[in-house]
């Protein structure tokens, strides 16, 4: 469980991550409200993997 708690860690120490976090959630969630729930889902798991991605190789 010690990724986790690094995960975790990301999202608290990383403001930057946040902000791209809840515009991931934003654009899902704007996709789902249109009925493209799939592309939705990849969306965000694309846009959240990434943030993290992005985040852990820039510290």
């Amino acid at each position: 469980m010690k990724w986790l708690s690094e995960v975790y860690g990301l999202f608290v120490d990383d403001p930057k991550l946040v902000l791209m976090a809840l515009v991931s959630l934003a654009v899902a969630l704007g996709l789902g409200a249109i009925g493209l729930h799939a592309i939705a889902g990849v969306v965000l798991f694309l846009l959240i993997a990434g943030s993290i991605m992005v985040s852990v190789e820039r510290h």
